[in-house]
């Protein structure tokens, strides 16, 4: 396997994944935008005020994970780790375990690449704080589970 074209594929499809993520947010809030238009239009809504307040609320919550689901996506587009071969768990690097694929870069959860299943795990997140520093060879865990690294690359 050619690990550089391997990674370029890991890194286009985490961006694909987040950037659908963005668009299902700025999709959900403009359905709820239209939909509080047309509760303005609607003359005889009773209780208008309150499912105005409460479009608010909801949208404003949307609004914060889109925000914080940008802040990834352009965190992801400035890594620059395709051309890097990794000889240690770092960000942007592909660490293959006896039980998962690890991809340490942003929360992306479960991604496919090749037909291969990867876990895209946060900077933040506790398991990568585990991992990160370790080699091939070595072992970390996590809530009683152990992993072991077959690869890291």
């Amino acid at each position: 396997m050619d690990k550089k074209a391997y990674k370029k594929k890991v890194m286009e499809q985490a961006i694909k994944y987040q950037e659908a993520i963005v668009s299902d947010f700025q999709t959900r809030i403009r359905e709820l935008r239209e939909g509080e238009q047309q509760a303005q239009e609607d003359k005889y809504e009773y209780d208008q005020q309150g499912q105005e307040d409460e479009s608010a609320i909801v949208i404003n919550r949307i609004a914060d994970e889109l925000n914080f689901v940008v802040a990834e996506l352009d965190f992801l587009k400035q890594m620059k780790t395709a051309e890097n071969i990794f000889d240690e768990v770092t960000l942007g690097s592909v660490v293959k375990t006896d039980k998962m694929t690890f991809f340490p870069s942003v929360s992306i959860e479960n991604f496919d690449v090749e037909g291969e299943a990867l876990f895209g795990i946060s900077r933040e997140a506790p398991i990568y704080k585990e991992m990160k520093g370790k080699k091939k060879g070595d072992s970390f865990g996590l809530n009683d589970r152990t992993y072991k690294i077959l690869d890291v690359f």
